[in-house]
């Protein structure tokens, strides 16, 4: 306990009750009893976090579910990890002014250096119940009060009321929770120069600044340990500065609004669900999606359900905060990273929406809305450029490390040292794909900057796509885009991108027909490149796009407000043009025409190639050297699993083109397809 004097209270809250001080939640072991090491293990966390206090057994704590002995339990337990090296506040309120006190002399008794009270529900209905109520536990303590004004406890005081409360000894201050921004900031003005008031919502920073008065801490709130990790404290060093009166704009834009937003979008809708009670359902998951333990919350609040925990999850992941990777002075090895070709997993089957954005702001955005890959670029710079490293290495280090993060080198000069220099940065920065560009080349002087590319990028995981322009005909000496796939193949690339430079309405499909993008693409997923498509795209474009069936769709400006790819990228746009994308790839908009024919026949052993969370080109490359490797009369049947449905026809495609034969298409109940392939060599000796 604090060594204070009742007469010294104030003085000593003056002096402790300062920057961020949190909320404890209680797990819950599944079994529904106190989880008494999870919440050990909250603590430490917590207090790596930076924060200067916490309180325990409040309204997000689910005191109201507690037995006597579970508070008393989760008292000595919060006293014991903090030590008396951590300020802690215990909540004492109870329906029983006896319990009340009780649970008072408990506190003080462990160790406690505050305690919290708030009115005592049910009964108490007028503010001078509500006075006597608080002057009676300061009669029996000589611990100090803050008291806590929040609807949740049926009655909200006035700021005169308050004042009253706080006149009474013992009582430091106020942390006025009321959610009503008038009596927040008329307590503050009457208040803020005697007692400590804490309203635990960022507004009222920026508000104080307006008004002249200042909040020294944030009393109690979860957004610490729901924003922050122990090496990314961004909310605590927010709230630090702000409580210090330094109001960091930039910072809180930067690095605290967009989980704000989320959280408070979360927040109002889950109270409105449960007409007005806390969000503890959501707080709890929110959590563990951070690390913390939680587990269930008592009845009669219910847990989120399955759907509301899949959308918060993927809602969140994209804001998650991340440290900024470290410069190294020298090549480092390649860090574990999602492949373009080969990860095992969902992520990178079918083909992937890639988004272009010029800032961090947008990069969230993007992310949000669902994109595959956010594609950093500069289009103020020429026709399209480099986006700074800067703007790059913040990129990287918000979005998932699963996650793709590409950058765009635009339109580069034909000078191979200075190209490389540019790919090494990217490999620096652990992009995950280097764009080169080339309008106005000579294609062996491409093939060289390219080749010098690749050199610089040994040893990193990011990948080098070679690019050329669909619109490259309106220049003089522009290469001829239909020269990709050769040009990426000479240059030891991992694949390509067919672009546009013309901004005037025209779009790829303007330049090159879909049957020669489809042959360009087929002919690239062969030879194992990642391939995609791009150029002033719309949604009106994707049944095109999708019998293309490139691994990757790059998108600007039908993914910018309104349309126009000079406003910023937003999220509800992207999520429209990848819903719509999915569709394709689940077979539920069907863009073929024609369904190839399935037959049946039967054959003496075989071998599986499992596509499944293989890109097209991965799929396409493994078939291509299998049936190379294994041809002949002896050759073995292959057996496909594939799990989308624009790479099941490319596929089937595929094996027409080759000579061979497609023996059956078997859907199964987990609804992969199971393609049996003839090899052509097999087709001929039957």
């Amino acid at each position: 306990m604090a060594s204070y004097t009742k007469n010294e209270a104030q003085d000593w809250a003056w002096e402790t009750l300062r920057g961020q001080w949190t909320t404890l939640i209680t797990p819950f072991t599944p079994e529904n009893k106190l989880d008494e090491q999870g919440m050990r293990d909250n603590i430490r966390h917590i207090r790596r976090l930076g924060t200067t206090g916490a309180g325990c057994t409040w309204g997000m704590g689910e005191f109201w579910s507690l037995t006597h002995e579970e508070r008393l339990r989760t008292m000595d337990i919060v006293a014991d990890e903090a030590g008396g090296q951590w300020p802690v506040g215990a909540h004492v309120t109870h329906t029983s002014a006896e319990e009340m006190i009780a649970l008072a002399k408990h506190a003080e008794g462990a160790g406690f250096d505050l305690l919290i009270v708030a009115p005592s529900y049910m009964v108490t209905k007028t503010e001078e119940q509500v006075i006597q109520y608080v002057k009676l536990l300061a009669d029996n303590t000589e611990t100090a009060i803050m008291f806590y004004n929040s609807p949740q406890f049926g009655i909200v005081i006035s700021p005169n009321g308050l004042k009253s409360i706080c006149q009474i000894p013992g009582v430091v201050g106020v942390k006025e929770a009321s959610f009503n921004q008038q009596l927040s900031i008329e307590t503050h003005q009457l208040l803020g120069e005697d007692y400590v008031i804490s309203t635990p919502d960022e507004w009222i920073f920026f508000r104080a600044q307006e008004l002249g008065f200042q909040q020294q801490v944030m009393f109690a709130n979860t957004s610490d340990w729901r924003f922050d990790t122990p090496e990314c404290n961004y909310y605590v060093q927010f709230i630090d500065k702000a409580t210090s009166g330094d109001l960091d704009h930039k910072f809180y834009e930067e690095h605290v609004r967009r989980l704000k937003e989320l959280s408070d979008t979360w927040w109002t809708r889950i109270m409105t669900k449960y007409n007005g009670a806390l969000p503890i359902a959501m707080v709890k998951y929110w959590a563990e999606l951070m690390g913390l333990a939680a587990g269930p919350t008592r009845l009669p609040l219910a847990d989120l359900n399955q759907e509301e925990k899949a959308q918060l999850k993927r809602e969140l992941e994209p804001l998650r905060p991340k440290a900024p990777p470290k410069s190294p002075s020298i090549k480092v090895p390649a860090q574990p990273r999602a492949s373009w070709l080969t990860a095992n997993n969902n992520f990178a089957s079918g083909m992937l929406l890639m988004v272009s954005v010029q800032n961090v702001a947008e990069a969230l955005e993007a992310d949000q809305g669902g994109a595959d890959v956010v594609d950093v670029k500069n289009l103020q710079e020429a026709l399209v450029g480099s986006g700074h490293p800067n703007i790059v290495q913040e990129v990287r280090s918000i979005i998932p490390v699963e996650k793709h993060v590409s950058v765009t080198l635009g339109v580069v000069p034909n000078q191979p040292g200075t190209v490389a220099m540019a790919a090494y940065a990217a490999g620096v920065m652990n992009a995950t794909s280097v764009k080169v560009g080339f309008r106005q080349a000579d294609y062996d002087m491409a093939v060289e900057v390219l080749r010098q590319s690749r050199l610089a990028l040994e040893g990193f995981n990011t990948k080098l796509i070679g690019s050329l322009f669909a619109d490259n005909v309106l220049y003089e000496g522009g290469l001829d885009a239909h020269r990709m796939v050769d040009l990426a193949k000479d240059g030891e690339c991992d694949g390509f991108l067919i672009d546009t430079l013309t901004k005037d309405g025209r779009n790829i499909f303007d330049f090159i027909p879909e049957e020669e993008l489809r042959d360009m693409v087929f002919r690239g997923k062969e030879l194992g490149l990642s391939t995609s498509l791009s150029g002033h795209l719309k949604i009106t474009d994707l049944d095109e796009l999708a019998r293309i069936n490139p691994d990757i769709v790059g998108v600007r400006g039908a993914v910018c407000s309104r349309g126009e790819r000079d406003r910023a990228v937003a999220w509800e746009a992207v999520a429209e043009f990848k819903e719509e994308l999915d569709k394709r790839k689940t077979g539920e908009i069907d863009v073929h025409s024609d369904q190839v024919p399935i037959t049946s026949n039967g054959s003496n052993g075989w071998v599986i190639i499992d596509g499944r969370g293989k890109s097209c080109a991965g799929v396409l490359a493994a078939l291509t050297r299998q049936t190379e490797s294994d041809g002949g009369e002896n050759g073995s049947i292959i057996e496909a699993i594939l799990a989308d449905a624009l790479n099941i026809y490319d596929v089937i495609v595929w094996a027409e083109k080759a000579g061979h034969k497609v023996l059956t298409q078997r859907k199964e109940t987990d609804g992969t397809v199971r393609v049996l392939i003839q090899p052509g060599a097999l087709v001929r000796n039957t």
